[in-house]
């Protein structure tokens, strides 16, 4: 019987590397029990694949790592990482394979792909403003969770979300997240960030925190609103940061209820002490998801607004809340 690999047998002859200790932990698995499926997209460090545990039959998504020596640490502490992590929201470590290259880290298998192409592709009749504001409120619970731990993400989009049955919504892609040891944590030169995502004070000092995480969760909220949008469309990346500075900010999408862009808006002020944490985020929009008809204020907000979706410049920042955005680079 021959078939063709879909990933490179490990060579015998190599010595063992060891994650974070020199004896496997109750994650190892065995990699002869690991069966690599079929791709299922790429990852900050390798390909994923959907992968079967055979021995309790059990499928989830394997991350692999390139051949790239240098991204190893990286990766092993992404797995440390998800080993600290207990959440609803937030994807779930199954398992990983360290002993030799190359590795693995096995994580539950979500069976509807990312949040973004997941908005994109849906039925609108289907993915209704309720079911927007559930996702959203799903994805701030679990940030509110890394929040209280000090942990930050770095990486907060719709692209690095999860979608299961039911409208289930998990916060995924660990590979930029660090424990902050102080209130920030200072990236090293030349680390590289999503942009159009980035709070001002990452992109011009390489300084991040839990509120440069609530910038990010504000485009996100833009994108859940826009069903997929790229934020700042139209505006190259280099621009990005000047614009901000001189006070733009993206106007409110239509259709999206004026309490949910005043909240975005707070998201984006440029002084991280004028954001909201996670905690209050979270309590905000479980409040309007549990009290408020929100698709009738979709309906009286359609009615108003234009279906421009263009730059308006603001005043500097302001103490009220507002605004939305999308991209996926």
């Amino acid at each position: 019987l021959i078939t063709q690999l879909l990933y490179p047998a490990p060579k015998r002859n190599k010595p063992a590397v060891f994650a974070l200790s020199p004896e496997p932990d109750e994650w190892e698995i065995d990699r002869t029990d690991i069966v690599m499926k079929h791709r299922l997209g790429g990852g900050q460090y390798g390909d994923v694949y959907e992968a079967l545990w055979k021995r309790y039959n059990l499928t989830g998504a394997g991350k692999t790592l390139k051949e790239d020596t240098m991204a190893l640490k990286d990766f092993l502490e992404e797995a440390a990482i998800m080993k600290e992590m207990k959440h609803p929201n937030l994807v779930q470590l199954i398992g990983v394979c360290t002993r030799e290259p190359p590795f693995y880290i096995i994580t539950e298998f979500m069976a509807h792909g990312n949040l973004l192409e997941y908005l994109r592709n849906c039925s609108r009749e289907e993915i209704t403003a309720v079911v927007l504001m559930y996702m959203a409120t799903q994805i701030a619970s679990a940030m509110s969770y890394l929040e209280a731990r000090s942990f930050i993400h770095r990486d907060l989009a719709a692209r690095n979300c999860l979608v299961g049955d039911c409208h289930l919504v998990k916060v995924a892609d660990f590979g930029l997240a660090r424990l902050m040891r102080d209130d920030t944590y200072t990236a090293h030169a030349g680390a590289k960030f999503p942009i159009k995502w980035t709070a001002p004070e990452g992109l011009a000092y390489n300084k991040f925190s839990t509120k440069s995480d609530v910038w990010a969760f504000g485009i996100l909220l833009w994108e859940i609103a826009t069903y997929g949008m790229s934020p700042y469309p139209g505006v190259d990346l280099t621009d990005v940061y000047h614009m901000l500075e001189s006070g733009y900010r993206m106007e409110c999408p239509p259709g999206c209820p004026a309490r949910v862009y005043e909240l975005m808006r707070q998201c984006w002020q440029w002084e991280t002490t004028d954001r909201p944490t996670f905690q209050e985020i979270h309590n905000t929009l479980e409040n309007m998801f549990q009290n408020s008809s929100i698709t009738e204020e979709v309906e009286r907000q359609l009615e108003k607004q234009s279906p421009a979706m263009a730059y308006k410049k603001h005043p500097g920042s302001s103490p009220t809340i507002g605004t939305m955005a999308d991209d996926d680079q």
